[in-house]
């Protein structure tokens, strides 16, 4: 698994292992930033793992952060998480979100 700061928010890309990223998320969960997580349509598939995404995607709206996943052209049926096909397009989603909280 990957991870770069970017301007304003982390970008976690290439994530393999489920228990690699929730331990990951655990560990930003102590200082929140906005959020952007790239994830193989493998991964996306594993119930347990979409569970766990819909509490830290929870845990960061209360934080005003956003919580975006890339998952390509696989569609996630949760109200509670924000699923954007493509990277520029999850930037653009963070970008208004932040123009939401601003308002």
């Amino acid at each position: 698994m990957k991870l770069e700061k970017r301007d304003n928010f982390i970008f976690l890309y290439s994530v393999i292992n489920i228990n690699e990223l929730i331990n990951k998320l655990e560990l930003l969960k102590k200082n929140p930033e906005n959020l952007i997580i790239k994830l193989d349509s493998k991964l996306i598939n594993n119930d347990f793992l979409i569970l766990s995404l819909v509490k830290y995607s929870s845990f960061w709206k209360t934080k005003h952060n956003s919580f975006i996943l890339v998952v390509g052209d696989f569609s996630v049926q949760k109200k509670n998480l924000v699923c954007i096909p493509t990277l520029d397009e999850a930037i653009d989603y963070l970008y208004m979100e932040e123009l939401e909280r601003n308002v």
